[in-house]
């Protein structure tokens, strides 16, 4: 029994001290992007992103439930199937594959068709997601909005 104790003792030692060691992932700047075209009344559209994650565990990034509006004008509703795996300690350009649900297809084209190439576009995300490291998942709200030259 004294055992059992000692060792449950040292492995709650070892997970506290193993949490200490969490930093939070940093997002670069957006590298590129391909509108692929629509599948079920959804725009398709890949990703290229940075992501550094200087922490000592492997974080797992799914079910992206979100808003997306471009210069200020809701677009339409972001989601993806896809799971995101960060490694730890690791840097890495990561392709995310996201399907936006136009809220009213005429006037969200008309309005992304007067944007020129060239011309700088606000794109903003308000919405959910989950990570998930070890044992442990936390849904994280996004409010992130970023300068992309299109």
């Amino acid at each position: 029994m004294n055992r059992l104790k000692s060792l449950l003792w040292i492995l709650i030692l070892l997970v506290l001290a193993g949490c200490g060691r969490y930093k939070n992932i940093e997002v670069g700047d957006l590298q590129d992007y391909a509108i692929k075209g629509f599948d079920e009344n959804a725009l398709i559209v890949t990703l290229k992103i940075p992501v550094n994650n200087p922490s000592i565990y492997r974080i797992t990034i799914s079910d992206l439930d979100a808003r997306m509006f471009v210069n200020g004008q809701y677009i339409g509703k972001v989601f993806t199937d896809q799971q995101v795996v960060l490694p730890s300690r690791s840097e890495q350009i990561h392709e995310l594959e996201l399907r936006v649900r136009l809220a009213n297809f005429l006037a969200t084209a008309g309005s992304l068709m007067s944007i020129r190439r060239g011309d700088e576009v606000v794109l903003r995300l308000e919405g959910t997601f989950h990570a998930r490291t070890f044992l442990f998942k936390k849904e994280i709200e996004v409010n992130e909005s970023r300068k992309v030259i299109y």
